[in-house]
């Protein structure tokens, strides 16, 4: 198995192993020593060792780097790592899409006098904060599928929505003459949502799905930091009406 891309990329081992007995992933495209494999060979050793307790756990771990060695050939042999490289590009220029798509909403709320109160909100969201989108064609005309974040509340999407709705008409103007460059990219609404990401941290307690929020354990409220006192008219922009 392979691990999304996100937890791989948040993985901290200070915080704890990589995954799980049940959930078992190593990161087939990484070094042997990556901190991913490394936390992995251990989640496998002493899984092994707690059912054949004959055995040395270092030699368990030895043995499993050199089996780990061998499905990274074979992996690469089948040419599956060329697939797997082209899926983390396209994950890649999500990302860029998705910080673009923050830049371009802190850009008309500094151009809009009613939403220039929002700024610093936008900013504590941030580029983490901001929906993905998946690519599809339809008719051969590029269509972006938007995928919510998975702990960000339908509010915080509503408000969103203000800036873009801002931008197009901006950018168009009142008899549809529109500016210079490229149009914004039609997205499109999903139910889907993206794969579970890190929250971003300290935002006020309405910016997060209430469902998600209640279900926080000890350990996911250290990592939260969470300010539960705190509230945001996000959906209210006095002086626009959409």
């Amino acid at each position: 198995m392979l691990p999304y891309e996100a937890p791989l990329a948040d993985f901290d081992p200070r915080r704890g192993a990589c995954c799980t007995v049940e959930n078992f992933t190593i990161e087939i495209l990484g070094t042997l020593r990556s901190k991913w494999n490394i936390s992995a060979t251990k989640v496998f050793a002493h899984d092994f060792v707690a059912h054949y307790p004959s055995f040395n756990i270092n030699s368990v771990q030895a043995a499993f780097s050199t089996h780990l060695r061998s499905l990274k050939h074979s992996f690469k042999q089948a040419g599956l790592d060329n697939v797997t490289s082209s899926a983390r590009q396209k994950e890649h220029w999500r990302k860029e899409r998705k910080c673009l798509l923050y830049h371009r909403r802190l850009d008309i709320a500094h151009a809009v006098s009613d939403l220039q109160p929002h700024i610093t909100m936008l900013m504590r969201i941030g580029p983490d904060g901001m929906s993905s989108d998946k690519t599809a064609n339809e008719n051969n005309v590029p269509q972006y599928r938007i995928l919510g974040r998975h702990w960000r509340s339908l509010e915080v999407t509503a408000w969103l929505r203000i800036f873009d709705a801002m931008y197009c008409h901006n950018r168009w103007g009142p008899v549809g003459t529109g500016s210079q460059g490229n149009n914004a990219r039609m997205r499109f609404e999903t139910m889907s949502m993206g794969q579970p990401q890190r929250a971003v941290r300290r935002l006020p307690r309405n910016a997060y799905r209430t469902e998600w929020y209640d279900s926080l354990n000890h350990y996911d409220w250290e990592e939260l930091d969470r300010c539960e006192a705190e509230v945001y008219a996000f959906t209210h922009v006095p002086g626009i009406q959409l």
